[in-house]
């Protein structure tokens, strides 16, 4: 079966305007889009022009924004890995993007915390990264609660009550204890 959006195109200004149009009808097709894929339509010069790895020289992706949408950011949870990393969570009001309901997105390390400057009660945008992980792209500012905390990821394993140790040169904040209930049920599921 053949796409009947799919068009043959002579130029880059052609596939440039097809990109274009496609774009505005994404949101009115009954299926999820995330971009389109030019390809050679000879067969002679695809064989010519071949692969790199698995990656044929000639098909190109070209993808779309992703879409973007605000929420309130209502909590920061840890969670703890089974490597003992402690990794902040939002956990935000439901927001449809892209089709799906997104509630949390990982907020990775105190690094990216920071650098967001991420905090319970924020008016956050968010998208799905790639069209597929959640993220928070940035913080409405403008809409920010007067009293609201930096956060930081605390000094003990939420889980067990363990010291935290962030080592000098490292992102991640860890639980130290290699007996940590969280850290042993999360080692068992990646196990299975």
């Amino acid at each position: 079966p053949v796409n009947p959006l799919a068009e043959v195109r002579h130029g880059i200004s052609e596939v440039i305007d097809y990109y274009h149009r496609l774009e505005k009808k994404r949101h009115d097709l009954p299926y999820d889009i995330d971009g389109i894929v030019t390809k050679v339509n000879d067969l002679h010069l695809q064989r010519d022009l071949g692969y790199i790895a698995k990656c044929p020289r000639w098909a190109v992706a070209a993808k779309y924004a992703p879409d973007q949408v605000e929420t309130v950011n209502e909590e920061i949870d840890v969670q703890v890995g089974r490597t003992g990393a402690l990794t902040p969570v939002a956990i935000m009001k439901p927001a449809k993007v892209g089709g799906v309901t997104i509630t949390h997105a990982t907020l990775h390390n105190q690094g990216e915390v920071d650098r967001k400057d991420v905090r319970v009660g924020d008016t956050v945008i968010v998208q799905r990264a790639g069209d597929v992980i959640p993220e928070i792209v940035n913080v409405v500012l403008s809409r920010r609660p007067s009293k609201t905390k930096p956060f930081k990821i605390p000094n003990n394993c939420p889980a067990c009550g363990s010291p935290a140790v962030r080592p000098d040169g490292e992102a991640v904040t860890r639980c130290e204890n290699l007996l940590c209930p969280a850290r042993l049920k999360e080692s068992l599921k990646h196990f299975v």
